[in-house]
């Protein structure tokens, strides 16, 4: 079982320039008002994920009780990753958590996907001897350069919409992490490609095709959690800075056991999730600090905190709950 919640925050800015010249003013001003229009019906969430499994066992009842007795206010359900669970029963299963006010979400995996290998063998990355490449988990990934397979998983995503969701939450929109000996056969194009503006274009793609087919509908992405601590998309196409004004949450995935000795000063950073979270946090609050600044020009405190706020109410991380590197209970995970 996983926990995500919201943080927020605000971050004194110390950096002051001179005065903006004058033919540059009106220019920042309309992109100050339009990223201070956006994300205005963002709302605090705590939620709690639900496999497909326990999705369609009594344990959903469970997480319902939980979601009763709690501040969870979210239910996370899985619709799609190497199948697709949209069905009559997931129909009726959001109905009926809609009416207990619950807010639903749809996880979707989109390039760890090995179900149509055998329909569409040419979407996927393959080895040099022309076999279907897998990752050292035997996972088959779509190669994000095929826009085909945007088009199909986007489809996929209208449905869920259709299903009555809330939010549609995208998990694995990356490339795979490939190690430098990798037998890969890339395509030609994928050999002169910046993987993160693939990934870039998907999602501008996604986010337009979904909020055209429903203005109302919210998305978010989940995100490897190093990508708050370093500035580039670790070899998998993911940038922080870069995707984040895509989606209406940015869901880092903060999990203790998943980093490696000697981050934050521990040995075992799994046995320090509050510190691991916290510093985290800070990493990408730095990070969206300085894309604001550059975005907009100027370092002015008055122009950049009310920008800062707003868009600091976005970051909404999944919360580790199991037990890998350490023991989990419930008081460590609030």
């Amino acid at each position: 079982m996983k926990f995500w919640s919201i943080f927020s925050g605000c971050l004194i800015l110390v950096a002051i320039v001179g005065a903006i010249p004058s033919n540059t003013f009106e220019v920042r001003k309309k992109l100050i008002e339009k990223k201070l229009n956006q994300h205005l019906n963002i709302f605090p969430q705590k939620g709690i994920y639900s496999t497909v499994w326990t999705a369609r066992a009594k344990r959903i009842n469970d997480l319902i009780r939980i979601v009763g007795e709690t501040e969870i206010n979210s239910i996370v359900i899985d619709v799609k990753d190497n199948s697709v669970y949209i069905d009559d029963y997931l129909i009726n299963l959001v109905k009926m958590l809609r009416e207990k006010n619950i807010y639903t979400i749809a996880r979707i995996v989109f390039f760890q996907d090995g179900s149509q290998i055998n329909i569409h063998p040419d979407w996927y990355f393959k080895k040099n001897d022309g076999t279907l490449w897998q990752d050292n988990r035997h996972w088959y990934w779509l190669d994000p350069s095929n826009q085909e397979t945007w088009a199909y998983n986007v489809a996929i995503a209208k449905q869920a919409i259709d299903a009555g969701f809330d939010e549609i939450n995208f998990d694995y929109i990356r490339y795979p992490a490939f190690t430098k000996d990798e037998d890969v056969d890339f395509p030609p194009e994928d050999k002169i490609v910046v993987k993160s503006q693939v990934i870039n274009e998907f999602a501008k793609y996604l986010t337009s095709e979904l909020k055209n087919y429903d203005p109302n509908i919210k998305l978010s992405v989940d995100l490897f959690a190093y990508n708050m601590l370093r500035s580039d998309d670790l070899g998998i196409g993911q940038n922080f800075r870069e995707l984040y004004d895509y989606f209406d949450y940015i869901s880092p995935m903060i999990y203790p056991s998943h980093y490696i000795s000697g981050n934050f000063g521990f040995e075992n950073p799994a046995e320090h999730p509050y510190e691991v979270v916290f510093g985290t946090i800070e990493k990408g609050k730095a990070q969206l600090r300085d894309k604001i600044i550059y975005e907009i020009g100027t370092s002015t405190l008055a122009l950049v905190n009310p920008i800062f706020e707003k868009d600091l109410k976005k970051l909404r991380p999944w919360l580790q709950d199991f037990n890998i590197g350490a023991m989990y209970d419930g008081e460590m995970i609030r």
